[in-house]
């Protein structure tokens, strides 16, 4: 960012170094968002997520729609209590800043979204191997679900500009929808490879082959689940995890170490971009509105809703006797 911030205000107008570093959509979703999605799934540490599924589904599933139903409402209603004016950056003035109640539906699906890699990296595996696990299931499942939830409301919202009593049950079985069209897509490519890999045994002599195989196959399920107007990256990690339970003892000895390798490498490489990337990028966005009143707003409707979606949800599996194993030290 600051690097950004040097190139735009340093530069000559007549050579606008930022234009460079324009964010590109197709760069960050075709390029470099891939590997990083299939390798948390190839990667994952299966045994210890399999047996915490029930916490990872809860956790990752429940808790992703009650914080978007609480960030939804939350907002909806400080929007009302709370006007906000927005600077326009591409004009220098500030606006009346009114939100839709789609637009605001839309963005909570967003904001319900959390950031797995600063969760676990507070948990040490060899130390607290269950909570590593559970904490990161809920962030995989949780990012996932969000995915679909944005999917969902995006595609309705594009539709419909009314919200009326009937729009939660159609955003709910849209999503339901997206979710098992997505995860069969990438279960076929993955059981495909499998197969692939199984019977055609001449192909797979080098390891470096096999590595490509499998990334072939799972980037292919990432194409065809987003040509067919379904969720490409849940379609990715779900194919990445069952490439990792059948696929992977298709492969050779060297073939298994050396896709762990591959995959972790490019998708540490492309997490590294990514945030280099951003950062260059920044002030290409200077030209939009931005209202500080609601990004604070949102900051604590954020830290309200997740506490309501963790803490709230273990109270209540507490009332309902559940087992969670979990406490509050």
């Amino acid at each position: 960012m600051i690097c950004s911030a040097i190139l735009k205000y340093s530069g000559d107008k007549e050579n606008n170094y930022m234009e460079t570093f324009e964010f590109n959509h197709d760069l960050f979703f075709y390029v470099c968002l891939p590997p990083i999605i299939f390798a948390s799934g190839f990667n994952m540490h299966r045994g210890d997520f399999f047996a915490n599924i029930k916490l990872v589904g809860i956790f990752g599933v429940f808790g992703t729609l009650v914080s978007f139903s609480m960030f939804s409402f939350m907002t909806v209603k400080m929007s009302e209590w709370f006007p906000m004016q927005a600077y326009n950056g591409a004009t220098g003035k500030w606006e009346d800043l009114a939100m839709e109640a789609r637009e605001i539906i839309l963005m909570s699906s967003l904001l319900c979204s959390s950031d797995v890699i600063a969760a676990v990296s507070l948990v040490s595996y060899d130390k607290e191997p269950r909570l590593f696990s559970i904490i990161f299931g809920e962030g995989i499942t949780n990012d996932a679900v969000s995915i679909i939830l944005f999917n969902t409301v995006l595609r309705y919202t594009a539709k419909n500009s009314k919200i009326t009593a009937s729009t939660p049950f159609s955003i709910l079985g849209g999503f339901i929808l997206l979710g098992v069209v997505s995860f069969l897509i990438g279960a076929a490519f993955g059981l495909a490879s499998s197969l692939f890999l199984k019977y055609f045994r001449s192909l797979t002599h080098n390891p470096i082959n096999q590595a490509v195989i499998l990334l072939s196959f799972a980037y292919i399920s990432y194409i065809t689940s987003e040509l067919l107007h379904e969720s490409g990256i849940i379609s990715l990690l779900v194919c990445g995890i069952v490439q990792a339970h059948y696929s992977f003892y298709n492969l050779s000895s060297m073939g298994q170490h050396a896709s762990y390798v591959i995959f972790q490498f490019i998708s540490f490489f492309m997490e590294a971009f990514v945030f280099i990337y951003l950062g260059f990028s920044f002030f290409s966005f200077s030209g939009l509105r931005w209202c500080p009143k609601l990004i604070m707003m949102e900051i604590g409707v954020i830290m309200v809703g997740r506490f309501i979606a963790v803490v709230g949800l273990l109270i209540f599996l507490k009332i309902c006797k559940f087992d969670s194993k979990l406490n509050f030290k």
